[in-house]
Protein backbone atom coordinates (compact mmCIF):
# COMPACT_ATOMS: atom_id res chain seq x y z
CA UNK A 1 0.00 0.00 0.00
CA UNK A 2 2.88 2.37 0.78
CA UNK A 3 4.38 1.80 -2.67
CA UNK A 4 1.08 2.68 -4.35
CA UNK A 5 0.72 5.86 -2.27
CA UNK A 6 4.32 6.81 -3.04
CA UNK A 7 3.79 6.30 -6.80
CA UNK A 8 0.55 8.32 -6.75
CA UNK A 9 2.27 11.13 -4.81
CA UNK A 10 5.20 11.10 -7.22
CA UNK A 11 2.93 11.31 -10.27
CA UNK A 12 0.93 14.19 -8.74
CA UNK A 13 4.18 16.05 -7.97
CA UNK A 14 5.51 15.51 -11.49
CA UNK A 15 2.27 16.65 -13.16
CA UNK A 16 2.18 19.81 -11.00
CA UNK A 17 5.86 20.49 -11.71
CA UNK A 18 5.23 20.02 -15.44
CA UNK A 19 2.31 22.47 -15.35
CA UNK A 20 4.60 25.07 -13.77
CA UNK A 21 7.06 24.94 -16.73
CA UNK A 22 5.01 24.21 -19.88
CA UNK A 23 6.66 26.72 -22.24
CA UNK A 24 8.90 24.41 -24.28
CA UNK A 25 9.25 20.80 -25.35
CA UNK A 26 11.14 19.05 -22.61
CA UNK A 27 13.59 17.13 -24.81
CA UNK A 28 13.25 19.12 -28.03
CA UNK A 29 11.39 18.09 -31.19
CA UNK A 30 13.92 15.27 -31.76
CA UNK A 31 16.81 13.89 -29.75
CA UNK A 32 19.60 11.37 -30.11
CA UNK A 33 21.38 9.66 -27.21
CA UNK A 34 24.44 7.47 -26.62
CA UNK A 35 24.22 5.22 -23.54
CA UNK A 36 26.85 3.36 -21.51
CA UNK A 37 25.24 1.03 -18.97
CA UNK A 38 26.05 -1.86 -16.73
CA UNK A 39 23.86 -4.86 -17.63
CA UNK A 40 22.97 -7.67 -15.25
CA UNK A 41 21.19 -10.74 -16.62
CA UNK A 42 18.76 -12.09 -14.02
CA UNK A 43 18.34 -15.77 -14.99
CA UNK A 44 20.35 -18.35 -12.98
CA UNK A 45 21.89 -19.55 -16.27
CA UNK A 46 24.10 -16.43 -16.09
CA UNK A 47 25.27 -16.78 -12.47
CA UNK A 48 28.90 -17.26 -13.64
CA UNK A 49 28.77 -14.05 -15.72
CA UNK A 50 29.82 -10.71 -14.29
CA UNK A 51 27.87 -7.60 -15.20
CA UNK A 52 28.64 -6.57 -18.75
CA UNK A 53 28.97 -3.26 -20.57
CA UNK A 54 25.97 -2.24 -22.64
CA UNK A 55 26.44 0.35 -25.40
CA UNK A 56 23.23 1.76 -26.83
CA UNK A 57 22.05 4.32 -29.37
CA UNK A 58 18.55 5.78 -29.25
CA UNK A 59 16.56 8.39 -31.12
CA UNK A 60 13.20 9.95 -30.22
CA UNK A 61 10.73 12.29 -31.88
CA UNK A 62 8.10 14.44 -30.18
CA UNK A 63 4.49 13.31 -30.58
CA UNK A 64 3.05 16.31 -28.69
CA UNK A 65 2.01 16.78 -25.06
CA UNK A 66 5.49 15.66 -23.90
CA UNK A 67 5.15 12.16 -25.39
CA UNK A 68 8.08 10.85 -27.41
CA UNK A 69 8.25 7.83 -29.73
CA UNK A 70 11.62 6.30 -30.47
CA UNK A 71 13.86 3.35 -31.03
CA UNK A 72 16.94 1.99 -29.33
CA UNK A 73 19.51 -0.55 -30.40
CA UNK A 74 22.29 -1.82 -28.17
CA UNK A 75 25.13 -4.29 -27.99
CA UNK A 76 26.56 -6.51 -25.23
CA UNK A 77 29.45 -8.98 -25.54
CA UNK A 78 30.47 -10.77 -22.33
CA UNK A 79 33.23 -13.38 -22.09
CA UNK A 80 33.73 -15.52 -18.99
CA UNK A 81 36.28 -18.23 -18.29
CA UNK A 82 35.24 -20.85 -15.74
CA UNK A 83 36.76 -24.11 -14.63
CA UNK A 84 34.55 -27.18 -14.66
CA UNK A 85 35.92 -30.55 -13.46
CA UNK A 86 39.49 -29.39 -14.07
CA UNK A 87 38.74 -28.22 -17.62
CA UNK A 88 38.79 -24.58 -18.66
CA UNK A 89 35.55 -23.51 -20.30
CA UNK A 90 35.11 -20.22 -22.16
CA UNK A 91 31.57 -18.87 -22.34
CA UNK A 92 30.58 -15.97 -24.58
CA UNK A 93 27.27 -14.13 -24.61
CA UNK A 94 26.20 -11.65 -27.29
CA UNK A 95 22.95 -9.77 -26.78
CA UNK A 96 21.51 -7.16 -29.18
CA UNK A 97 18.18 -5.59 -28.21
CA UNK A 98 16.19 -3.66 -30.84
CA UNK A 99 13.47 -1.67 -29.09
CA UNK A 100 10.46 0.49 -29.96
CA UNK A 101 9.55 2.71 -27.00
CA UNK A 102 7.08 5.39 -25.93
CA UNK A 103 8.01 7.76 -23.11
CA UNK A 104 6.55 10.73 -21.28
CA UNK A 105 8.94 13.54 -20.34
CA UNK A 106 8.32 15.90 -17.43
CA UNK A 107 10.27 19.03 -16.55
CA UNK A 108 10.87 18.89 -12.78
CA UNK A 109 12.65 22.25 -12.62
CA UNK A 110 14.19 24.27 -15.46
CA UNK A 111 16.79 22.10 -17.27
CA UNK A 112 16.05 18.92 -15.23
CA UNK A 113 13.88 16.44 -17.17
CA UNK A 114 12.47 13.15 -15.87
CA UNK A 115 10.89 10.61 -18.18
CA UNK A 116 9.11 7.28 -17.81
CA UNK A 117 8.41 4.84 -20.58
CA UNK A 118 8.13 1.35 -21.94
CA UNK A 119 7.90 -0.61 -25.12
CA UNK A 120 8.46 -3.79 -27.07
CA UNK A 121 11.69 -5.35 -28.28
CA UNK A 122 13.06 -7.99 -30.61
CA UNK A 123 16.33 -9.29 -29.19
CA UNK A 124 19.16 -11.26 -30.75
CA UNK A 125 20.86 -13.61 -28.27
CA UNK A 126 23.85 -15.86 -28.91
CA UNK A 127 25.66 -18.15 -26.48
CA UNK A 128 28.90 -19.89 -27.36
CA UNK A 129 30.77 -22.41 -25.21
CA UNK A 130 34.35 -23.47 -25.98
CA UNK A 131 35.76 -26.45 -24.11
CA UNK A 132 38.94 -28.38 -24.96
CA UNK A 133 39.17 -26.65 -28.35
CA UNK A 134 35.63 -27.61 -29.40
CA UNK A 135 32.91 -24.99 -29.48
CA UNK A 136 29.16 -24.99 -29.78
CA UNK A 137 26.80 -22.07 -30.14
CA UNK A 138 23.10 -21.34 -30.06
CA UNK A 139 21.46 -18.14 -31.32
CA UNK A 140 17.90 -16.94 -31.62
CA UNK A 141 15.69 -13.85 -31.88
CA UNK A 142 13.42 -13.36 -28.84
CA UNK A 143 10.45 -11.05 -28.20
CA UNK A 144 10.52 -8.87 -25.13
CA UNK A 145 9.32 -5.77 -23.37
CA UNK A 146 10.86 -3.15 -21.14
CA UNK A 147 10.10 -0.34 -18.70
CA UNK A 148 12.51 2.49 -17.93
CA UNK A 149 13.15 5.88 -16.36
CA UNK A 150 15.67 8.60 -17.22
CA UNK A 151 16.81 11.78 -15.50
CA UNK A 152 18.51 14.34 -17.76
CA UNK A 153 20.09 17.75 -17.24
CA UNK A 154 19.88 20.07 -20.28
CA UNK A 155 22.80 22.30 -21.31
CA UNK A 156 21.67 24.34 -24.34
CA UNK A 157 20.90 21.72 -27.02
CA UNK A 158 22.77 18.92 -25.16
CA UNK A 159 21.84 16.83 -22.15
CA UNK A 160 23.55 14.50 -19.69
CA UNK A 161 21.75 11.96 -17.59
CA UNK A 162 21.26 8.67 -15.84
CA UNK A 163 18.96 5.80 -16.76
CA UNK A 164 17.54 2.57 -15.42
CA UNK A 165 15.75 -0.08 -17.47
CA UNK A 166 14.29 -3.51 -16.74
CA UNK A 167 13.79 -5.73 -19.77
CA UNK A 168 11.91 -9.03 -19.92
CA UNK A 169 12.29 -11.59 -22.73
CA UNK A 170 10.59 -14.80 -23.76
CA UNK A 171 12.36 -18.09 -23.33
CA UNK A 172 13.65 -19.21 -26.68
CA UNK A 173 13.01 -22.48 -28.49
CA UNK A 174 16.71 -23.35 -28.30
CA UNK A 175 17.36 -21.76 -24.87
CA UNK A 176 15.96 -23.17 -21.66
CA UNK A 177 16.18 -19.74 -20.00
CA UNK A 178 15.38 -16.08 -20.63
CA UNK A 179 17.49 -12.96 -21.02
CA UNK A 180 15.70 -10.72 -18.52
CA UNK A 181 18.10 -7.96 -17.56
CA UNK A 182 18.56 -4.80 -15.53
CA UNK A 183 20.52 -1.91 -17.03
CA UNK A 184 21.78 1.10 -15.09
CA UNK A 185 24.07 3.78 -16.42
CA UNK A 186 24.62 7.17 -17.98
CA UNK A 187 23.95 8.90 -21.26
CA UNK A 188 24.77 11.95 -23.31
CA UNK A 189 22.44 13.35 -25.92
CA UNK A 190 21.66 16.15 -28.32
CA UNK A 191 18.33 17.83 -29.15
CA UNK A 192 17.65 19.04 -32.70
Amino acid sequence: MRKILFLISLMVFLVVANAAYPAEMDLGPNNFTVKLDSIDFKDNAFKDFDNGLYVGLEGYGDLGSNFYLGAEVGYVDIDENVESAGTKVKQELIFIPVELNLKYAIKIVPRLIFDLGGGFSYNYAKEEVTESGASSSVNEWLWGGQIFADLNYKIKQFFLGANIKYQMTKNGKDFDHNFDNLRVGGQIGVMF
